[in-house]
């Protein structure tokens, strides 16, 4: 008697628990909230893209007015187009410190996560985006690679002395500096 009352309770009990659950449970979740869902998604990612934007202005701001020294790479035996190589290198590596490679996967995640959302909820994907989850990852794709190959081609020790010039770590005018290097 005192096992068929236990589970009599326990089934109860179960019951409760499981209606419970089905409200938080996303299948019933109504339209409406289906929408405020993929609005809070979409959102997020365009708050991160805006902080992303401020952050890129703000970078190209500090390497607008920023020449380097040509006397810079005089005491290495680069020839112009490793010279050419490293400022483009440096460039890159100087852009990436100063906008937050952090941010960009961020922003990233936040897009594969709001084209997920969308189409879990609706069925495909309506809102228009612009291709963002391409420019965000892959727009620069190629020229990044190719850049760090033809980089990793300059010796290591010439790479170890670059390494260690402050002037390069921070933004910088590649184009003015080259020019003022006479590597145009």
């Amino acid at each position: 008697m005192v096992v068929v009352k236990k589970g009599i309770v326990v089934g109860l009990l179960w019951v409760i628990a499981s209606a419970a659950w089905a409200k938080e449970d996303p299948t019933f979740i109504n339209e409406q909230q289906e929408d405020e869902i993929i609005n809070l998604a979409y959102t997020k990612m365009r708050a991160s893209i805006g902080t992303l934007e401020r952050k890129i202005d703000e970078c190209k701001a500090l390497a607008k007015d920023t020449t380097l020294d040509p006397a810079l790479f005089q005491s290495l035996p680069l020839t112009k187009q490793e010279a050419r190589t490293a400022l483009g290198y440096f460039r890159s590596y100087a852009e990436d410190k100063c906008e937050g490679k952090e941010l960009w996967a961020k922003i990233a995640m936040e897009f594969a996560q709001f084209k997920h959302i969308e189409k879990l909820y609706k069925g495909e994907n309506i809102i228009e985006t612009e291709s963002y989850l391409e420019m965000i990852c892959c727009m620069s794709a190629r020229s990044h690679f190719e850049t760090i190959w033809r980089y990793l081609k300059i010796a290591p020790e010439i790479r170890e002395e670059l390494e260690r010039m402050p002037e390069l770590q921070e933004p910088f005018n590649a184009i003015a500096t080259a020019r003022k290097m006479g590597l145009f």
